[in-house]
């Protein structure tokens, strides 16, 4: 072998080493700041926790994989196992895997009692992605007790979705981006003009007198853009993440004043993950359904390829949760989630 080959050679395994070595500065980089983004989690950092934490551990295993092919380091097998570890614990989808790989939620609702038709509410919420009428009639097939639409059909249309229900007890608050439709007499809330095309209200008065606060929310929408090297653009992220922490922190103080004691159900498209920062201000009696009873992959967005739950319904202890799934739809960009209830009754 000549000595010009064995240059090349020396060469090209200086550069495949120099290759692995900046891999992994890369892999450990973004470790660390996904480590403190997710764990931190404030409007700064939200260009990070905007997207899974399992797909930010995809980037990293791809630059750890390009590391070991060029430097051939056992030790590598560590750094690529805490990936493997943070994706596992974080992981939002993890937490509905380990109840059941499949969802159990069915057409007929969860322990319907035909003794007691109020015993189990059914909540279903979906946006109808630039107020498509097809998108809300998907819904039907489940027969939910509240629906909460978003990017809601117009107000005939809405007609028309309540006459397929069936049912001359439904009645119907909102219809301009947010819309409530339930079994039952509906009293609609006035909430600040500011969030007319964010939120619609009602409270929802049962057969039997017992009542429970609705609201109905679609908050702004998240950033598209991701050239990470602008300033502008991590201000941007900034700005909308603060912008839907404010509309749910003024949406909820109204919400609670309206609300009372009285049982408590709020949804709809939120644009946010749930480990998002921004529902660090809600209480702690509200409980997400999804988080707390769902299983298999709870994904909502996008509909034919779901990488991220921004779709939730929460509800306080006077509604405990019992079963939630999200349902692949036809005519929406978001697959429709729904969950069943126990509402309990006070003595």
């Amino acid at each position: 072998m000549n000595s010009k080959r064995l240059r090349d050679i020396n060469s090209a395994i200086k550069i495949a080493r120099a290759i692995g070595w900046i891999a992994l500065l890369i892999s450990t980089i973004l470790y660390l700041l996904i480590l403190f983004s997710f764990n931190y989690n404030s409007d700064q950092l939200s260009i990070f926790t905007v997207f899974p934490i399992w797909l930010w551990s995809v980037i990293g295993l791809g630059f750890i994989f390009i590391s070991m092919i060029c430097l051939k380091k056992k030790l590598l097998l560590w750094f690529f196992g805490a990936w493997i570890f943070t994706a596992l614990l974080e992981s939002d989808e993890i937490i509905s895997l380990k109840r059941g790989f499949t969802p159990t939620l069915k057409k007929i609702k969860t322990g319907t009692d035909l003794a007691s038709p109020i015993q189990t509410l059914r909540v279903a919420s979906i946006n109808c992605n630039g107020r498509k009428i097809e998108a809300a009639l998907e819904l039907i097939d489940y027969n939910p007790d509240i629906i909460f639409l978003q990017e809601s059909p117009s107000p005939e249309n809405l007609k028309i979705i309540k006459n397929r229900l069936l049912d001359p007890t439904i009645q119907i608050v909102g219809g301009w981006d947010c819309a409530i439709i339930a079994r039952g007499k509906l009293t609609k809330r006035n909430y600040s003009s500011i969030f007319y095309n964010h939120a619609t209200g009602a409270m929802l008065t049962l057969k039997n007198g017992s009542t429970i606060e609705l609201l109905c929310i679609h908050l702004e929408s998240a950033v598209t853009r991701w050239d990470l090297w602008n300033k502008n653009c991590w201000k941007e992220h900034q700005k909308r993440s603060q912008e839907r922490r404010d509309q749910l922190q003024q949406l909820l103080s109204q919400y609670e004043k309206f609300a009372s004691d009285r049982p408590k159900v709020f949804g709809g498209d939120f644009n946010s993950p749930p480990n998002s920062n921004l529902f660090k201000s809600l209480s702690s009696e509200y409980k997400n359904a999804f988080s707390s009873t769902g299983k298999g992959i709870g994904n909502t967005f996008t509909n034919y390829f779901p990488v991220i739950r921004i779709d939730h319904i929460y509800s306080n202890p006077d509604l405990q949760p019992v079963d939630s799934s999200s349902i692949r739809t036809v005519h929406s960009d978001h697959r429709m989630l729904i969950c069943d209830f126990i509402l309990k009754q006070k003595n």
